[in-house]
C-alpha cells in the first residue's frame, strides 16, 4: 500500500495541535471547511466547495473503509476512522477522522495520529486492499477489516473507534502538554471491559472442546460395559454443566443488558462521545480565530459544532453512569462463573477418581483426565485474567 510507505518526503506537514474541519450535504459534497483543511489538501476554496469530499481521497485507501464508514453514518451513527488523504499536488496525509450525521448531511473533525495503533492499521489496511485487488467486495472487505480488528483485541468496529480515538486524543494532549490524567483512566475502563469480552469468547470456544471430552468419557465408558456406568454418568454431567456454561455466557455473561457484554458497550459509547465532543467543542472555539472561510459564515459552522457537542457530551455521560452501574454487578457475574468452574473441577476429580480404580480393567482415563486438567488450569487462568480485568473496570469507573 504506497499510502502507507511513502517517502517521508512526499508527506503533507502539518501541526499535532492543528484540527480539520469539512461539512458536506447529504450526497457527501463539500459545504464548508476550515483553514487546515484547505492549506493541507493544497486546493483553493473555489475547488473545495461544492466538491465531492471524495476529491482529497487518496487512492491507496481499501474501499472497505469507507463501505463500513458510510454505512454507519448514514445509519446515524458516529464512526471514526484512520484514513489517509491525498493533497492536490500528490502528497498524502494521515488523519484520525470522526464522521457525525447532521439533520442536513454530515459533519467531521479530524486530527494528526501519532499513536502505534496507526502501523497496526496500515498494515491491516495493506491487507484488505489487496484482497480487493483480488476481486474482494468493498462489502466483504469491510467484514474482514471488523474480523481483523477482533483479532487484535477488539470484539467491535465501535470498541476499536473509542479505543483508538482516545488513544490519539491521548498522545495529543501530551504532546500539547495538557493534563491527560481522567482520559487515561477512561481508555484503561475501556481497554479492561473490552480484554473481559476477549476473555469471555474465548471461553466460549474452549467449552465446545469440553463437549469433545465428554463425548470421549462416553466411549471409555462403553468400553468398560457395566463397570462403565460411574464414567457415563460422569460424562452426562459433564456435558451438562458444559452446556449450561454455554448458555450463561450467551444468555448472561456476554449480552449487553445484563451482562458483560453492557460493560463494554457502555463504557466504548462514553469515551468515544466524549472525546468527541471535546474535539467538537475544540473546532468550535478554533472558528473564533479564523480569517477566509471561502464565503462560509463562521458562526454558523460554530453553531453546528457546539449543537453537536453538547449533545454528545450529554449522550457521553448517559453511558458513563449506565457503565458505573453495570461495573457494579461485576462482582455478582464473577461469583456465579466460579460456581460453574467449580462445579466442573468437581467433576474433573470424580473422573481422577474413577480411573484409578479402573486400572485393572485395562481402560486408562489418564489421557482423558490429562485433558480435563488442561482445560480446567486454562479455565482458572481466563477465570483469574477476567477477576482483575472486572477489578480495573470497577475502579476506573469510581474515580
Amino acid at each position: 500500500m504506497r499510502a502507507s510507505g511513502q517517502a517521508k518526503e512526499a508527506e503533507v506537514p502539518f501541526g499535532i495541535e492543528e484540527i480539520f474541519f469539512s461539512r458536506t450535504d447529504p450526497r457527501g459534497v463539500i459545504q464548508a471547511g476550515n483553514s487546515v483543511f484547505q492549506r493541507v489538501s493544497d486546493y483553493p476554496w473555489e475547488r473545495l466547495l461544492n466538491a465531492p469530499h471524495k476529491i482529497i481521497r487518496h487512492g491507496d485507501m481499501p474501499k472497505a473503509v469507507f463501505y463500513l464508514l458510510w454505512d454507519r453514518i448514514k445509519a446515524g451513527r458516529p464512526t471514526g476512522a484512520y484514513i489517509c488523504n491525498s493533497s492536490a499536488d500528490g502528497r498524502y496525509y494521515w488523519v484520525f477522522a470522526v464522521v457525525i450525521p447532521l439533520a442536513d448531511g454530515f459533519l467531521s473533525v479530524r486530527i494528526k495520529p501519532t499513536s502505534e495503533q496507526l502501523d497496526r492499521v496500515k498494515a491491516i489496511y495493506e491487507d484488505l486492499l489487496k484482497a480487493e485487488g483480488e476481486g474482494r467486495t468493498p462489502q466483504d472487505s469491510a467484514a474482514d477489516l471488523v474480523a481483523n480488528l477482533a483479532r487484535a483485541g477488539f470484539p467491535s468496529y465501535d470498541s476499536f473507534q473509542a479505543r483508538a480515538l482516545a488513544t490519539e486524543v491521548l498522545h495529543r494532549t501530551r504532546q500539547v502538554g495538557g493534563r491527560s490524567g481522567a482520559r487515561a483512566e477512561t481508555l484503561q475502563a475501556a481497554e479492561a471491559a473490552d480484554g473481559i469480552e476477549v476473555e469471555l469468547t474465548g471461553m466460549q470456544s474452549m467449552f465446545t472442546e469440553a463437549l469433545r471430552i465428554a463425548l470421549n468419557l462416553r466411549i471409555a465408558a462403553s468400553q468398560l460395559g457395566e463397570l462403565g456406568r460411574p464414567v457415563s454418568a460422569i460424562s452426562d454431567n459433564y456435558a451438562l454443566l458444559a452446556n449450561d456454561m454455554v448458555s450463561w455466557l450467551n444468555n448472561r455473561a456476554l449480552d449487553e443488558e445484563v451482562g458483560f457484554g453492557g460493560i463494554a458497550r457502555s463504557t466504548s459509547e462514553s469515551l468515544f462521545l466524549q472525546n468527541a465532543a471535546n474535539l467538537l467543542a475544540e473546532m468550535s472555539d478554533a472558528f473564533s480565530r479564523e480569517d477566509d472561510l471561502g464565503g462560509v459564515k463562521a458562526a454558523e459552522e460554530q453553531r453546528r459544532l457546539n449543537e453537536a457537542a453538547a449533545r454528545y457530551a450529554e449522550a457521553a455521560l448517559e453511558c458513563q453512569d449506565r457503565a458505573m452501574q453495570e461495573a457494579a454487578a461485576v462482582a455478582s457475574h464473577l461469583a456465579e462463573m466460579r460456581k460453574h468452574v467449580t462445579a466442573l473441577n468437581s467433576i474433573r476429580m470424580l473422573c481422577r477418581i474413577e480411573g484409578a480404580t479402573l486400572r485393572h480393567t485395562g481402560v486408562s482415563l489418564d489421557e482423558i483426565g490429562s485433558q480435563l486438567d488442561g482445560f480446567q488450569d486454562e479455565i482458572g487462568r481466563r477465570l483469574a485474567r477476567i477477576t482483575s480485568l472486572g477489578q480495573q473496570v470497577q475502579w476506573a469507573s469510581s474515580t
